[in-house]
């Protein structure tokens, strides 16, 4: 009688687990989540990039090959993506406006920006001034610095909103 009683309370408990976990996980979504897909904003907007120094190829870059040239000295990357820049002869204070393929996401946003200073001026501080304007305004103007003649490297966060349609009668 003992060994009856014992497998039935094992039978409940391992039933009543069995049933339990069954039922949860049928719950559960089946297989991995999909992210959404990100509203594109669309508007008139315009990527302003000043540097404070005349922008150079990284000389310490490394070439993957011995055919391949050089990296540029500028990089842009919009959310991971790489923006098609014509970095040859940029100069000091010359600002570089970026119109196209800017397919900007309703939320978060960021810019990744990096330039390389002369090696003449490694005793100075430089900076890259980001600005991102929406019909004229601007949405975003921040400084990304570094010092001591290194490479200017850093990232540009921000917000955006879909704008509201203005009705006038």
């Amino acid at each position: 009688m003992r060994f009856l009683l014992t497998g039935l309370i094992w039978i409940v408990f391992v039933g009543g687990l069995w049933g339990y976990t069954t039922q949860r996980d049928a719950a559960l979504p089946q297989g991995p989540a999909q992210p959404a897909a990100p509203k594109v904003l669309s508007g008139s907007y315009v990527l302003e990039i000043t540097p404070s120094f005349s922008i150079e190829k990284d000389p310490f870059a490394l070439a993957l090959d011995d055919d391949a040239s050089q990296p540029p000295g500028l990089e842009i990357r919009l959310n991971g993506r790489l923006l098609e820049v014509d970095a040859e002869q940029i100069k000091r204070g010359q600002v570089i406006r970026i119109t196209k393929n800017l397919n900007l996401s309703q939320g978060f946003n960021e810019f990744y920006v990096k330039a390389s200073p002369p090696m003449a001026e490694t005793d100075l501080d430089h900076g890259l001034r980001v600005r991102l304007l929406d019909r004229g305004g601007p949405v975003v103007d921040q400084t990304v610095w570094g010092s001591s003649g290194s490479v200017v490297a850093g990232t540009v966060s921000f917000s955006l909103a879909a704008h509201k349609e203005e009705v006038h009668d």
